[in-house]
Order: C-alpha cells, then structure tokens, then sequence
C-alpha cells in the first residue's frame, strides 16, 4: 500500500473538510452535480467509524479518532490507527458548493481533497480523491 500515513490524514482531513465546510455555510446554491440548497448544520465531535483508502478498508475498532468541527469552518481531527501508521493530527479549512461537494486544504500540507458527502441522522459519509486516490471515511456524531 502507497504511504498508508499520508493517505489517511488525507482521508480523515475529507471527513473533516465537509463537516467544518457545512457548518461554516449561511447558504450555498446550486444546480450542478453538487446538489441544490443548503448543506445541513454539521458543527460538533464525531468519531471515526470506518474509513477506506483505494479500496483498503478499516473500521473502528481497530482504528479510533475524534473530529471537532468548529462553527468557524475550521477542524481538528485525532486519531489512532494500527501500525505502521499510528497516531495522526490534522487541522484545516474547507469549502462547500451546493449540498453535497466539498474541497480541503489542511495545514499539513496534504494533496486537497475534492468529493460529495452525504448526511444521515447522525452519520456522515464522505468519499473522493486526494493526490490520485479514492479515500473514504464514515463518521458518527457524539455530541
């Protein structure tokens, strides 16, 4: 597996992007790919339930992982994976377009992340590409 470290931040920094993203959002339209309307009110702590990196897929347990998303659109995320990774920490900003497309920059200086996310009571789904890969990451929302 390619840089498995690098790949998950950027992952992880995808889950993060749209949260952080929707909750910064006052009002996003659109009527491309993206979705029309307003993506929803996604501000809190989630934690880490699975994530999938160019069809490698781990879930929780093993790994674990909190994600705050402020109401600023900014993010931290924490999370511990089985080796050889390890502990990882990410923080960053995001952009939204429409109700369903999200952009990532992370301070780590990670290759951005563009995808679609979808909200379900209180899980949330985020997929698309970083540097070439498909990553994914499911998220569970705590509080």
């Amino acid at each position: 597996m390619r840089d498995v470290r690098r790949s998950f931040a950027v992952a992880v920094a995808a889950g993060a992007a749209v949260l952080a993203a929707a909750a910064a959002c006052k009002s996003s339209t659109s009527s491309n790919a993206c979705g029309s309307g307003t993506p929803p009110a996604v501000t809190g702590v989630y934690t880490l339930a699975s994530y999938d990196i160019g069809g490698t897929l781990i879930t929780a347990p093993p790994a674990s992982g909190e994600l705050r998303l402020n109401a600023d659109g900014t993010y931290g995320v924490n999370l511990t994976l089985p080796p050889p990774t390890g502990a990882i920490s990410d923080s960053g900003t995001y952009a939204i377009q429409g109700a369903s497309c999200i952009s990532q920059s992370s301070v780590l200086g990670q290759p951005q992340f563009v995808g679609s996310f979808t909200l379900t009571g209180s899980t949330l789904t985020v997929s698309g590409t970083a540097g070439g890969e498909s990553v994914a990451s499911v998220w569970t929302k705590t509080s």
